[in-house]
């Protein structure tokens, strides 16, 4: 039987035969510092009342709280045990004081010391998620959720942190700015709530529904089992909808500007042609392309580490906004079982051919950096052409592998579509070279190469063409042992390797520059391909960061502590 914890014990208690002996008690005692050899009425009477007050949250927060939390609740009720005992052990003269112990102290001291070596036991049961739990609850607060969540509901923080489910909710609320549309709400007993087919539902009955896979990377319907998949994501107006990012039917929007966003956007995208020709002049241009890039983060610092920095590939996200102010956000991307493997070894399986999907609302939108964003206008004819594009693609075979087709093959595809092309392409041996610290990177030395150079330029062709011919013929055999070496380098990190073979009937395509995307196997299928050069190109993002960087177009998003899309341009 439990104890009602409700039961207080006023001040001015009332018992004959104490208030006969002790007809004025002491002020209540407030540490186990100030506690006498004898109690009085006034000190248990406190010390129930603080029981009352502490003892539910304890043991609330023992049972659904973050461990951290937990652990701090622990601290803060270690003097509440201590002067507990204290009273508990404390010599008593008055048989009232002694009832009063006996019969409402020492049950709940008894429950708290239950209470609290469970809570011990439990912290150091999970010392390991409670390092996990810590960094949780700095990413809970940065997002302005409601922080009791994590005193009375972990379960429901760490499926929305884990799954990213958090970042998206968030995301759109900042995006819309109406935190009745996008949030996780409190029902008037603080039972967290989510949106959920447009509606918001307990989580107690959407956790009864829904379970996060962290090996698929997908929240799944718990009435799915065994090969039968059913995923769910989050997106605008809907909230939590069962729809797969990587399988759907047609592409579909994931947002809604305003109408002051869509012209402040589109605004914006006709500065495009401040430096580049119009196409389709004459015809409407009310559709935007949007094509994102991340600021790469600063490993290391200092001029001789530019070179490495700037050679780091990015991932390239696309927007399509049409004029109904509908936002299309799509990428090429990996699927998480393809992924694992990928990465799951840099020396051996890093450069595999795996495959790929069109995914809807792309995977970066959310993340906290700083964006470059590069607005193309367009007409509707082309918009249309690249959602049918992207519809002809899904449910293809698409191949992915890190050197020869990333997202940057997409991109390349889609700006294309809307009349404009970029060059991408390198080689292995360049990007490895180009990564290596330069001594022209020091001011001084800079300065002298940079002379040379505009010394060089200005002689005659007669002089340089036979210098730069020979050494043109001096340097084809080290090229080619470069050539070698890194096509070497790349079997040996994974290029002859492969998640799946190409479908029945598909054929294995023959590389070149074809700018789209190609059909293979493997990058390297037989020995030979070891001496090709094709086999060496890499389409490396640096080069469309560099285009970015030329647009007139083109605007930074600097990350404002909180995530959310990255489609209006800041106002002038």
């Amino acid at each position: 039987m439990s104890l009602n914890y409700t039961i207080s014990i006023p001040a001015n208690f009332h018992c004959p035969v104490v208030n006969s002996l002790c007809p004025q008690p002491q002020p209540p005692q407030t540490s186990t510092a100030a506690l006498s050899s004898h109690v009085d009425v006034a000190t248990v009477s406190e010390w129930l009342r603080k029981f009352n007050n502490s003892f539910v949250r304890f043991e609330r927060i023992s049972n659904h709280g973050l461990y951290p939390i937990l652990e701090k609740e622990l601290q803060n009720i270690t003097p509440l045990l201590n002067d507990g005992q204290k009273i508990s052990r404390s010599p008593t003269h008055y048989s009232g004081i002694s009832i009063m112990i006996n019969d409402l102290v020492k049950p709940r001291l008894a429950q708290l010391q239950t209470a609290y070596t469970a809570a011990q036991k439990k912290l150091v049961d999970h010392s390991k998620e409670k390092e996990g739990d810590a960094r949780l609850a700095q990413k809970w607060k940065g997002l302005g959720l409601s922080m009791s969540v994590l005193e009375n509901h972990a379960d429901c923080a760490r499926f929305l942190i884990k799954s990213g489910l958090a970042f998206a909710i968030v995301g759109y609320r900042e995006s819309c700015r109406n935190p009745d549309l996008h949030d996780l709400k409190l029902d008037r007993d603080g039972h967290p709530m989510l949106k959920m087919q447009g509606r918001y539902v307990r989580w107690e009955t959407i956790s009864r529904e829904i379970h996060y896979d962290p090996k698929a990377e997908k929240i799944k319907s718990r009435a799915y089992p065994g090969n039968i998949v059913q995923s769910w994501n989050y997106f605008h107006e809907n909230g939590l909808v069962p729809i797969d990012r990587f399988h759907y039917d047609r592409a579909f929007p994931v947002y809604e500007l305003t109408q002051e966003e869509y012209n402040r956007t589109h605004q914006h995208a006709l500065k495009f042609y401040e430096t580049n020709q119009e196409k389709d002049p004459g015809i409407l241009k009310d559709c935007i392309v949007q094509f994102t890039t991340i600021e790469k983060r600063v490993v290391l610092a200092g001029a001789l580490f530019d070179n490495a920095q700037r050679n780091y590939p990015v991932h390239v996200g696309m927007r399509l906004i049409t004029p109904d102010r509908k936002v299309y956000s799509f990428g090429y991307q990996l699927l998480p079982e393809e992924a694992q493997f990928v990465l799951s070894d840099y020396f051996s399986t890093f450069l595999a051919t795996a495959e790929a999907k069109i995914s809807m609302c792309d995977y970066e939108e959310f993340r906290p950096v700083n964006k470059l964003v590069t607005s193309v206008p367009l007409s509707s004819q082309r918009a249309q052409n690249i959602i049918n594009f992207i519809n002809d693609l899904n449910g293809k075979q698409l191949r992915f592998q890190y050197m020869r087709q990333n997202c940057s093959q997409l991109m390349r595809e889609v700006i294309q579509l809307a009349g404009y092309d970029v060059d991408l392409r390198t080689s292995g041996k360049e990007v490895f070279w180009d990564a290596l610290p330069s001594l022209t990177q020091l001011p001084v030395i800079g300065k002298i190469v940079a002379f040379v150079k505009k010394i060089w330029a200005s002689l005659p062709v007669f002089m340089t063409m036979p210098i730069e011919f020979t050494a043109d013929v001096i340097l084809y055999f080290p090229r080619k042992i470069a050539t070698v070496a890194t096509n070497v380098l790349a079997w040996k990190m994974g290029a002859a390797k492969k998640t799946t073979p190409l479908q029945p009937g598909v054929e294995d395509e023959e590389f070149y520059d074809k700018k789209k995307l190609q059909t293979f196997s493997s990058l390297i299928r037989s020995w030979t391909d070891i001496f090709k050069e094709e086999t060496n190109a890499v389409y490396h993002s640096k080069y469309f960061i560099d285009w970015q960087n030329k647009q007139r177009s083109t605007f930074k998003d600097i990350y404002s502590g909180r995530p959310k899309f990255s489609i209006v341009p800041p106002a002038a």
